[in-house]
């Protein structure tokens, strides 16, 4: 096989997979270690892939806006199992922002039954609604104006009402992250209330399960900081974590 149709293949793979190891391509395509090194290393070049200590991640993916219909259907039990997760950073008596969105609902679902006293801000009518009979849950509504494609509020009132408070922490649900674009997301009216929860936030909690990794939406919503913490689930691999890690950005796995 020649060098053009190996790196063909290996960027296809990594595409696919999102992260490939070295020694898995040293298999794959019968050549050594200082080959596969050789390849990597031109198709770092090309912005196809990052290098890592033993292998490769994909340099990200546009991920395509789709409808909350559509998303509330997709890696249900990634959702689950990260929310599961996110709850063993919640203390009882804490002040915290919830997002919008269908991981958010995940999440939201698992407070009224794992707390007996908690605030929850959020500009969420489906969050709302389903903590509205939880009475251990006070929830906190960030009214504006109705933007009913995603079931949630947004605008200045909205923005308004957010900037006057404090939290300990808020829980963000962005459609991708990378390390090279950071938190991402496709709508403008919702990023800025993201924005104003990231403001407000002693620590931010960022939900995505591993499909969103190392993606990229349109609209940045904010680089990685050292208060904020990336919850995933058992499904991303070593790799991209290793990248992670080496990036100092702090992630867990559910």
């Amino acid at each position: 096989m020649f060098a053009d149709e190996r790196r063909m293949k290996i960027a296809d793979m990594v595409k696919m997979r999102t992260s490939i190891t070295s020694s898995e391509l040293t298999e794959v395509f019968g050549v050594s270690v200082e080959t596969i090194r050789k390849d990597l290393e031109y198709l770092e070049g090309q912005g196809v892939l990052k290098r890592l200590h033993g292998g490769a991640i994909a340099m990200g993916k546009l991920q395509n806006y789709t409808s909350l219909s559509g998303r509330r259907g997709e890696h249900q039990a990634e959702k689950h199992s990260l929310a599961v997760k996110a709850c063993s950073y919640i203390k009882e008596g804490d002040f915290i922002a919830l997002d919008a969105g269908s991981t958010a609902y995940e999440l939201a679902a698992l407070l009224g039954e794992r707390f007996c006293a908690l605030t929850v801000l959020t500009h969420s009518l489906e969050v709302m609604k389903i903590l509205e009979e939880k009475e251990n849950i006070r929830v906190v509504l960030a009214g504006g104006f109705y933007l009913p494609a995603e079931k949630c509020f947004c605008g200045h009132l909205a923005l308004d009402m957010v900037r006057q408070l404090h939290i300990s922490k808020c829980f963000i649900a962005p459609s991708a992250i990378s390390l090279r674009f950071g938190i991402s997301d496709h709508m403008g009216e919702l990023i800025a209330i993201q924005r104003a929860y990231l403001e407000i936030a002693d620590q931010a909690c960022i939900l995505a399960d591993s499909s969103k990794f190392e993606s990229y939406a349109p609209l940045k919503i904010s680089g990685f900081e050292p208060n904020f913490l990336c919850i995933t689930d058992s499904g991303l691999s070593d790799e991209v974590w290793e990248a992670y890690k080496k990036a100092s950005v702090d992630v867990v796995r559910g």
